[in-house]
């Protein structure tokens, strides 16, 4: 696979990879940020208020309406969190002219509404339209809403903000909902303008085109004044455990939710990253791991248990689903797994099933354009680029004894517990 050619001009990074793999040609714009209470919420805000109206398209019809005469193209924004970098993205799909029976200039016609909703919002008085940003303030406290109603996604953001209390990583990715109180049309638009003046942005482009005609197509239609920071902060990632701290939260649920936060000392810039990967998967990673088959199937103990890593913040965080009065019996049975892979009992079966089923999903990435991008990103935020090709390679190359060395440097930060109302576990 071909890597991004990357060339950086007036403030803009720019990653073009030329390929006849895909029809559709793919751009990803990222503005890089530290994670930061009180502007959290605000650029988790600002795709969503962007995508509203700009100058010559001034309602969200009216750009669908542009996007769907480029023969159906698409305009997408978010935001995510690597580490402790909080992420805006944009993203457009669009139609490779080269495969139309027309001249169609489809690629400059994508950059260009890009350009426009990116740079030139609908205003008013000075700042965002008012009613575009009340509108999506109450939009966005019900997206914030929606995580709670995913139990499984609430006990994962709920451990991990416990675990990194005082760390910029707790900052969730959408922001804290008692933000939106000081949220307005002009202090949106002035955090929108501090961000597109000077976040770190890269552009990316994947499809079949000629990286010189897309450096110059974002050029023309990209603002060349930007004076982006060059200082923004690494993740803090040598915290050490002094005691396990133990957490309980209680809702109205009826079933438990037993989640384990880990310190590694390994994030993905470090050279035993990949001894890492090849860790978690056989922890927890696929349905042959040792929490599935233990916790789950042998023991009868979990309705889902996995595991998952924060390679960029260096963490490993443990999720179950379990019957609320098994608290006891299944995190016994999880820090025994931890125990067994400390003590080297794992299998060359364990330890071949999982680099092949790494192997495998990291090889659908390829199939992604914007995966490919993500991938690129992640690079950057760690400070390492590794192509899907070398970390393939290094992974194939993990000995038993590198995944033992992972496996007793790894150190319980944080046990939580998500259950029903009726009172408080035993041990918990």
């Amino acid at each position: 696979m071909q890597t991004f050619l990357s060339t950086y001009k007036n403030g803009v990074n720019f990653h073009v990879l030329p390929t006849t793999k895909y029809k559709l040609n793919t751009i990803v714009v990222t503005f890089h940020t530290d994670l930061e209470e009180g502007k959290a919420a605000m650029h988790a805000m600002i795709p969503h208020v962007l995508m509203r109206g700009t100058e010559n398209h001034p309602t969200s019809e009216s750009i669908q309406l542009a996007l769907s005469d480029m023969y159906g193209a698409t305009l997408t924004g978010g935001v995510s969190k690597k580490g402790e970098r909080q992420l805006v993205e944009f993203l457009c799909k669009v139609v490779n002219e080269k495969y139309l029976n027309n001249s169609e200039q489809l690629l400059e016609k994508g950059i260009q509404l890009l350009s426009e909703v990116l740079f030139h919002p609908v205003q008013e008085a000075g700042g965002f339209k008012a009613d575009f940003v009340e509108k999506e303030k109450e939009q966005h406290a019900k997206r914030i809403d929606s995580l709670l109603d995913d139990k499984i996604v609430y006990a994962a953001e709920r451990c991990l903000e416990e675990m990194t209390k005082g760390e910029r990583f707790s900052i969730p990715k959408l922001g804290r909902k008692s933000d939106l109180d000081t949220i307005d049309a002009r202090n949106l638009f002035d955090t929108y303008q501090e961000l597109m003046k000077t976040a770190p942005m890269h552009v990316y482009v994947v499809g079949n085109v000629e990286p010189e005609r897309v450096m110059s197509l974002v050029q023309k239609y990209f603002p060349q004044d930007r004076t982006p920071k060059t200082n923004l902060l690494p993740a803090q990632t040598d915290v050490v455990p002094r005691q396990v701290k133990e957490v309980v939260d209680q809702l109205d649920v009826n079933q438990g939710k037993l989640n384990i936060g880990l310190r590694t000392k390994v994030t993905h810039s470090d050279e035993s990253y990949p001894a890492l990967v090849v860790y978690n998967g056989i922890l927890g990673g696929f349905p042959h791991s040792k929490l599935f088959v233990n916790v789950r199937e042998k023991a009868s103990l979990a309705y889902y248990a996995s595991s998952r890593l924060e390679s960029y913040k260096g963490i490993l965080y443990i999720q179950s689903g379990i019957q609320i009065e098994q608290y006891d019996k299944a995190l016994q049975i999880i820090k025994q797994q931890l125990e067994e892979m400390k003590q080297g009992n794992l299998s060359d079966d364990e330890l071949s099933f999982t680099k092949n089923g790494l192997i495998n999903s990291f090889r659908t990435v390829q199939d992604s354009p914007e995966g490919l991008a993500d991938l690129h990103t992640g690079g950057l935020v760690s400070g390492r680029q590794r192509t899907m090709e070398e970390l393939i390679e290094a992974v194939l190359k993990v000995t038993k004894e590198e995944v033992i060395q992972i496996a007793n440097q790894i150190c319980l930060d944080t046990v939580y517990f998500l259950r029903d109302r009726k009172g408080v576990a035993a041990g918990a």
